[in-house]
């Protein structure tokens, strides 16, 4: 059975080997400057190499939306449009629902407006 990957651990020896490899000092020299066994050394190298470096995560474009419980009208068109109601008095109406993708790409380029281009 395989032991539980502990990330603070292998934070650490990622950040090793990158020391090592841009300090121009051979394995032996490096280890012996740390204080480790270049057995070691190499096998943390040969691990890291196989596996590939955790992505970064980001934060999510979306947040929750919460709809009140409204009466159904009686037209049951699926063509109905959308309002977006965004600060600063900006609507955005459209046809039908959005792609979920552009809706994320129109909220982050928002999100990236300084606040006298975002005003009226």
């Amino acid at each position: 059975m395989a032991r539980p990957k502990n990330p603070d651990l292998e934070k650490l020896w990622r950040q090793r080997c990158h020391r090592q490899a841009v300090s121009g000092l051979s394995v032996a020299a490096f280890c012996a400057r740390e204080g480790v066994y270049p057995t070691g050394f190499c096998s943390w190298k040969r691990r890291l190499a196989a596996a590939p470096e955790p992505a970064a995560r980001r934060s999510s474009l979306f947040v929750p939306v919460r709809i009140p419980n409204q009466p159904r009208d009686l037209d049951p068109s699926p063509t109905r449009g959308v309002v977006l109601e965004l600060p600063h008095r900006v609507r955005l109406r459209l046809d039908g629902p959005p792609e979920p993708e552009w809706l994320g790409r129109l909220v982050a380029a928002m999100a990236a407006l300084p606040d006298r281009e975002a005003t009226p």
